[in-house]
């Protein structure tokens, strides 16, 4: 935590809270459930909106409540003009219109980023607090190098380097096994190792894109995002899977080695009791990469939101703290998830109401927003053709 955090901290300090409850929200997702079958799909974006609006009007700083005034009709537009795009280019595609497909394909590269800053700010200024909205302003350009640019030109950097580490076994015999597998072994470990670099990059730059071009009303947030803290998190985070990988391949790859060696004996009783095992041993599997996957992602989620709500101020005197735990946020998505499946779906609202809950009594607001001056900005929501097609691209933004 910086200096200026520390003095606005001693300053005042007070939690988001949410008055949401599991019974409220259930009336409001079962309709959008049914309503959303009957329609075919074609209500999900009002229920999309009505589930956001309701989760925002629960959740209050300071005795002020949040509102969400985005509309289902202009996420709906957004969203069926995404969907015929697609269809389009997979028509392209299955038609062999190459030059079509490639030029439909290249307008998708060129434009998306500045699509998608137009539906943040869309989003942002949908998002109001004691009646004064959210903004968001970024040039196209820096969006796209920070959302495709960089991370592209990375990527081939990586995979390059990992090209040139295998071109090494080009004149390698069938007797140089082990300096093959050797060389494969250490291009894997350079390929892992580059994409947690290439996301704690991606994701310092993202962040810094988005808080710095940030405001509330007319006072505006910053930030200073380190990417040597961001790429440490992800490594990290990439490294706690590891293990659960190797205990997944200690457990199958000697059940595909009897089953290979028992294709050979001819003996179809012998092969099917092997295969049932081999079931049984899956199921193992999937559960043990299952706590894996549920394990990286809770540390990856939980270190990076409380960096980066530690490292932004608004306006130099209001700062932020967030306060989950990694046990504590793996407690929340295990509990949720056997909430939801042991009901069949049906324990859905109350799962997502205890996790508004723990985010809520752990996100920290530090200083006195009263003495801001909090004035709404003068930003109207554009109205253009193509601030309306992309409204939809980023319906929900997560902090």
């Amino acid at each position: 935590m910086s200096e200026i955090q520390t003095e606005i901290e001693e300053t005042h300090s007070r939690s988001l809270v949410f008055h949401g409850t599991g019974k409220g929200y259930f009336k409001i997702w079962i309709v959008n459930v049914l309503l959303t079958i009957v329609t075919l799909g074609v209500y999900g974006a009002w229920a999309f909106v009505r589930s956001k609006r309701y989760l925002y009007n629960h959740t209050e700083l300071s005795g002020s409540r949040f509102d969400y005034k985005a509309t289902g009709g202009a996420i709906f537009v957004s969203w069926l003009c995404l969907l015929i795009y697609i269809f389009a280019l997979e028509g392209a595609l299955i038609g062999r219109h190459s030059l079509t497909a490639a030029a439909m394909g290249g307008l998708l590269i060129l434009f998306l980023p500045y699509l998608l800053v137009q539906s943040i700010r869309y989003q942002m200024q949908s998002t109001t607090l004691n009646n004064v909205r959210f903004n968001f302003k970024c040039s196209g350009f820096k969006a796209w190098w920070v959302m495709l640019g960089c991370p592209l030109l990375m990527g081939l950097g990586v995979g390059l380097i990992c090209v040139l580490i295998m071109s090494t076994c080009s004149s390698a015999t069938l007797f140089d096994m082990q300096r093959i597998i050797i060389t494969a072994v250490i291009a894997v470990l350079v390929g892992i190792l580059g994409m947690g670099i290439i996301q704690g990059v991606a994701t310092a730059l993202g962040l810094n894109l988005l808080f710095n071009n940030l405001s509330f009303g007319k006072q505006t947030f910053s930030t200073d995002i380190s990417f040597k803290k961001c790429i440490t998190i992800c490594l990290i985070s990439i490294s706690l899977m590891i293990p659960f990988i190797l205990i997944v391949l200690n457990l199958v790859l000697p059940s595909y080695l009897e089953i290979a060696s028992t294709a050979f004996l001819d003996n179809p009783d012998l092969l099917a009791e092997k295969m049932n095992s081999l079931q049984a041993t899956m199921a193992v599997a999937y559960l043990v990469y299952l706590l894996g996957i549920i394990i990286c992602a809770s540390f990856l989620y939980v270190k990076m939101r409380n960096y980066y709500y530690s490292a932004v101020v608004l306006s130099g005197r209001v700062a932020f703290r967030s306060t989950l735990t990694i046990s504590g946020f793996m407690g929340q998505v295990i509990i949720n998830i056997l909430i939801t499946v042991c009901t069949l779906g049906f324990g859905y609202p109350w799962a997502r109401i205890r996790y508004c809950h723990y985010l809520a009594n752990n996100t920290w607001v530090d200083g006195d927003l009263d003495s801001l001056n909090l004035e709404d900005h003068e930003d109207k929501i554009a109205t253009d053709i193509v601030s309306r097609l992309s409204r939809g691209l980023v319906p929900n933004i997560s902090l």
